[in-house]
């Protein structure tokens, strides 16, 4: 007996916990697999740069990829539509959503800005110590990852923290999450910004969680828009590559911002402004024009 589609008629909450549990699973394999490579290169490999890379490949593929597909063939008869991944869209698409998460970008790193200004009330103190403790970890790891300005290494980091974090992340928060909750939430507002709340909560981050937040409800949208899952893995990976780019051209820190500046004159805010809105008005732009052409080039054959 075949096991497609076997749980097609399930409901989305039976389907999410069946998600989480192939996520989870994905996630303990995944380690396993790394600690053996670990251990099979020794002290070489060991706490290197490559190392962190190599786990979080297969990290990548483990918990994000692999548990995406293995939902949408138990819980969709069809598994390439489930995850919009038969569509392959036109290139003036594909060039409109490279031109339009660009033109965003500003906008998100001024929320990134606020984001990290913002103070929980006193009697939670403790707590905010505790978050910016954790994100100050976190921003160290990232500069471990991100800090080395060899051409070797900016390659690396282009293909593991840029595309392939981009592919895997959305095929399975655009995907395969939000394939789920369309499935019993008939408003895609909702549902869009559900996955996005996930998709931004699970990278514990509370100092960058509204950013994250609204960059995952912009990825949703863009699924949404265009029908086609291609359109938010190129939005994100050029998202991500815009970030290792400019860490390693020295642009801004890994936990900097761009745009915002602590100290900033008036004449810098206003310069500030007018980028950010020009960029929302680019952005509206694109996103009218890809609504307008949903036009593809290629049909994966999922049947």
């Amino acid at each position: 007996m075949s096991m497609k589609g076997m749980f097609e008629n399930r409901s989305a909450l039976f389907q999410t916990g069946l998600l989480v549990y192939f996520f989870i699973m994905g996630m303990m394999f995944g380690s396993m697999i790394s600690l053996g490579v670990s251990h099979l290169f020794g002290t070489a490999l060991a706490g290197s740069f490559y190392q962190m890379h190599a786990m979080q490949f297969v990290s990548d593929i483990f918990a994000f990829l692999l548990p995406s597909f293995g939902i949408a063939y138990v819980c969709s008869s069809r598994p390439f539509d489930f995850l919009k991944i038969r569509h392959i869209p036109n290139v003036k698409i594909l060039i409109l959503a490279i031109i339009a998460m660009i033109a965003i970008l500003p906008a998100i790193e001024a929320l990134t800005y606020l984001n990290v200004q913002m103070h929980l009330p006193d009697f939670m103190s403790s707590l905010e110590t505790q978050l910016r403790e954790w994100e100050e970890l976190m921003a160290k790891i990232t500069d471990e990852m991100l800090g080395r300005n060899d051409i070797l290494s900016l390659v690396t980091n282009i293909v593991v923290v840029g595309l392939m974090a981009g592919l895997t992340e959305e095929v399975l928060f655009r995907g395969a999450l939000l394939s789920i909750l369309r499935r019993s939430i008939r408003n895609h507002h909702i549902a869009i910004w559900i996955a996005a709340f996930i998709f931004s909560a699970i990278h514990l981050q509370f100092f960058g969680f509204i950013p994250r937040l609204v960059l995952g409800a912009l990825l949703g949208y863009m699924l949404y828009w265009s029908d086609c899952i291609w359109v938010a893995v190129i939005a994100h990976s050029v998202n991500n590559i815009v970030a290792v780019m400019g860490v390693y051209f020295g642009l801004f820190e890994t936990s900097g911002s761009v745009i915002i500046e602590p100290e900033m004159s008036r004449g810098e805010v206003a310069t500030a402004s007018i980028i950010i809105v020009g960029g929302l008005v680019v952005f509206g732009l694109c996103v009218r024009a890809i609504k307008r052409d949903k036009g593809v080039m290629n049909d994966f054959s999922g049947r």
